[in-house]
Parts: structure tokens; C-alpha cells; sequence
């Protein structure tokens, strides 16, 4: 399974299989950010979480499929932070 994303760097997406859902919904909330902005520059806090529940590939799972995603969507929201503020 590959995604549109890796159609151009396939070299870049070495994604397993059961984690693609999890990738699909972060591509689809990935300008969801919480910003706090001062003197200092911007600082991501993380994701808008009411942005996160109201997506459609989140909304429509059961409450257990939602909990799995939210773990995996949390494990690439930190990477991602990361790098966002290491800038």
C-alpha cells in the first residue's frame, strides 16, 4: 500500500502496512497545529485534538480502532514536533 504522498519519494516512505491508517490521518490534519507564538519565535504545542476528533477517518471508527489510531497518531505528533521546533 502507498499512498499518494510517497508516489514521488518512495526511497522516504518506509511505512509498515498497519501503520499507513494512522500516517493517512495525520496527513489529513497536518495544518491542525496548536502555535504559541512570542519574543522568543513560535512554539508548536501539538495538535488541535477537536481538529483530530472530527476527521473523518478517526470519527467513523469504534472506540477501540479511535484509541489505537490516537497512540500511533501521538508517536508521529512527537517526531513531529520535534523537528517543527528544532528550527
Amino acid at each position: 500500500m502507498q499512498p499518494e504522498h510517497c508516489a514521488v519519494w518512495p526511497e522516504h516512505c518506509a511505512v509498515w502496512p498497519e501503520h499507513w491508517p494512522a500516517l493517512e490521518l495525520f496527513f489529513g490534519v497536518q495544518t491542525q497545529w496548536r502555535i504559541v507564538a512570542g519574543m522568543g519565535g513560535a512554539q508548536y504545542q501539538g495538535l488541535d485534538y477537536s481538529a483530530v476528533y472530527a476527521h473523518p477517518r478517526l470519527a467513523r471508527l469504534g472506540y477501540d480502532e479511535q484509541d489505537e489510531r490516537l497512540e500511533q497518531l501521538r508517536h508521529i505528533e512527537a517526531g513531529a514536533l520535534e523537528g517543527l521546533n528544532a528550527r
